[in-house]
């Protein structure tokens, strides 16, 4: 069976490589980064470096954090939108 990429929902793609999560680049993401969580980062650290209003929502553009525990880890990419207000 032939697998269609046209076919997969990109928000569920995820490539785990060496523990660390890498989701694939969403096509409806324009005016969004990726960062890639390094070592001393924080959701309220990178909040502030892209100047959203808030650490939640980070945690809400990027799903597949725990919310009762807010762990990002080293090396996984996040979706933030600069200066978001909402």
């Amino acid at each position: 069976m032939e697998n269609n990429l046209n076919e997969l929902n990109l928000n569920e793609l995820e490539e785990v490589t060496g523990g660390k999560r890498h989701y694939k680049p969403e096509p409806d993401r324009a005016g969004w980064i990726q960062h890639k969580v390094g070592p001393g980062d924080t959701l309220i650290r990178i909040a502030q470096r892209y100047n959203v209003i808030s650490y939640k929502l980070i945690i809400k553009w990027n799903p597949h954090i725990d919310p009762s525990t807010n762990m990002i880890i080293d090396g996984e990419y996040l979706w933030v939108k600069p200066n978001a207000r909402k």
